[in-house]
């Protein structure tokens, strides 16, 4: 901040005032003219207002100034200090926003007083009744007139110059102890200025020339001239009154219009510079808190969007080529991440018992960013233990410990389902965490079956251990579906769940199809069944078929 910045700040509002009573004495005085006088001495009258203008308009400056102390220090502390200026106290923002007030009633104070004095100096010299009162009315007129030019004045000077200075974030209508002038408040104060006060400056022009004892022609001529001059001073007067209250409430207007565009263009770091304590100024503050949530929702979705992709690409990326099994799996999120998990993980023992491949499914509860990060979690720890010796339920004691060690204090668990096909001797092993039982699907019997077995879900209790259960002489075309309740609890528009019924019919009805085929008729059935609603659960299902003349097709 220059000197020369610092002095303008400290009196851009003073001089507005001092300009506001200039303007309005100057208008007056031109419409009604000097009044005719003949006791007493010109050269006594020229003494008397050359003591009484200045004293009185002394008393408003000095009125003012004392008004202004605590934001004159502060801004010649900001001067002095340099740099970024700090925010200012309450006490200073509190004066600011109220010095259009003060300083209205400040200046109709002076002027009271200002006809109150020449009422009484025009008595005292023997003037006539219609001088006494013509002289209070001018006086009056000159404070009335004064204190609407002074109000839009001072706000235009507060919008213009002084509001990026004090509030450069805006937040004006924080300030607890301020006086807040509707819109409303505004348009009937232009009104006033533009209609009232001229009709009663018209009336006093009128009760003045009336009030003596010229020829009525002669006062007919001279009001008639009168007329004119006052239709003309006012409709400049009111035109520069329209264009500076238009002024101020079309630039917050505008400022809101532009940035409300550039938000809709996706630019969520523009601002609106709040300049104004009523409703456009409360508006402004909303839209650039709507306008910050709106950026960080759309950093928070683009975070989620980079999750979701991270977490895509921890799924597996194609299904698996087997002899003698046919594997089809899928995934879907009810948002940007989920808990729901699926895996292929080839493991040593399982290779040496024919069962080269482990399917595992898994449930994380809840679903979202914190159910992302433990199906993270719990896919490393799975696909590094099952990476060392050991079968399908030592690898779950070990993950299990882990897992209720890191989040049992956070009440987080996750239900894993693994099973392992033995596609030649038509054996299946495996484990269950609390999860879902695998449901069987004997073709040449057609009957299902639920493969269940002990185990509560992962991450509950350290001392937890799980037994690999076992299942032998599948026969040809046996189908496993390992899924997660998304499947059957998915709901449609009369909160009817899909169940487990119409799972095992669309099994049953495509039985001669491929896995792949199997799974995208139950992800198309889940989706006519939902229809509109949304889904409130993830989706994962992996379809396992033993189908041994697979291997002759590779």
């Amino acid at each position: 901040m220059t000197a020369r910045q610092c002095f303008q700040l400290k009196n851009r509002m003073l001089v507005g005032n001092i300009t506001a009573n200039f303007i309005s004495a100057v208008v007056i005085t031109n419409l009604v003219g000097p009044p005719n006088v003949t006791v007493g001495t010109t050269s006594q009258l020229i003494i008397t207002q050359a003591i009484s203008t200045p004293v009185l308009f002394l008393l408003g400056f000095i009125g003012l100034v004392w008004y202004e102390l605590p934001m004159r220090r502060y801004i010649k502390m900001c001067y002095a200090d340099g740099g970024d200026p700090p925010r200012a106290s309450r006490q200073v923002l509190r004066r600011l926003l109220n010095e259009p007030f003060f300083a209205v009633v400040l200046d109709l104070f002076i002027w009271i007083l200002a006809a109150a004095f020449w009422a009484t100096y025009y008595w005292q010299i023997g003037a006539p009744d219609h001088i006494i009162k013509r002289a209070f009315m001018v006086n009056m007129h000159i404070g009335l007139i004064t204190i609407v030019v002074a109000f839009f004045l001072l706000e235009h000077i507060f919008q213009k110059k002084l509001a990026t200075f004090f509030f450069p974030k805006g937040r004006i209508h924080e300030i607890s102890g301020t006086i807040r002038v509707s819109i409303r408040v505004r348009l009937a104060a232009l009104l006033f200025a533009c209609n009232l006060i001229p009709f009663l400056a018209t009336i006093q022009v009128y009760y003045g020339l009336s009030a003596g004892d010229e020829d009525p022609a002669a006062v007919l001529e001279r009001l008639g001239a009168a007329l004119v001059n006052n239709s003309l001073i006012f409709i400049i007067v009111g035109v520069w009154l329209w264009v500076l209250v238009g002024t101020n409430l079309s630039l917050p207007f505008r400022a809101i219009i532009r940035t409300l565009s550039r938000v809709r263009e996706g630019h969520f770091d523009d601002r609106i510079q709040v300049t104004s304590n009523d409703e456009l100024g409360y508006t402004g503050d909303v839209i650039n808190q709507m306008t910050e949530g709106l950026k960080e929702r759309e950093q928070m979705r683009l975070a989620m969007m980079l999750a979701r992709e991270v977490q895509q690409n921890l799924l597996p990326r194609q299904d698996p080529q087997v002899d003698g099994l046919d594997i089809a799996g899928t995934s879907i999120y009810c948002d940007e991440t989920g808990g729901d998990y699926y895996d292929y993980i080839r493991y040593e023992t399982g290779a040496s018992e024919g069962s080269p491949l482990a399917v595992v499914v898994g449930d994380v509860s809840g679903h979202g960013v914190p159910s992302a990060l433990l199906m993270a979690t719990a896919r490393a720890l799975l696909r590094q233990r099952l990476s060392l010796p050991g079968d399908l339920a030592e690898a779950f004691n070990d993950v299990n410990s882990q897992l209720a060690q890191d989040v049992g204090a956070s009440g987080q668990f996750m239900t894993l389902m693994g099973l392992a096909v033995n596609p030649v001797s038509g054996a299946v092993v495996w484990v269950r965490a609390g999860h879902d039982p695998a449901i069987l699907y004997d073709p040449q019997a057609d009957q299902f079956e639920r493969l269940t077995g002990p185990g509560v879900a992962l991450g509950v209790d350290t001392a937890s251990r799980y037994t690999l259960q076992h299942r032998s002489n599948l026969v040809e075309g046996s189908i496993l579906l390992v899924g997660t309740d998304g499947i059957w609890e998915a709901c449609n528009a009369y909160g009817e769940m899909f169940g487990k019924e119409r799972v095992m019919a669309l099994i049953k009805r495509h039985a001669g199809a491929s896995a792949e085929t199997i799974r995208d008729r139950l992800v198309s059935a889940l989706k006519d069944f939902c229809g509109s609603s949304d889904v409130e659960d993830d989706i994962t299902m992996v379809v396992i078929k033993l189908d041994r003349t697979i291997a002759s097709r590779q």
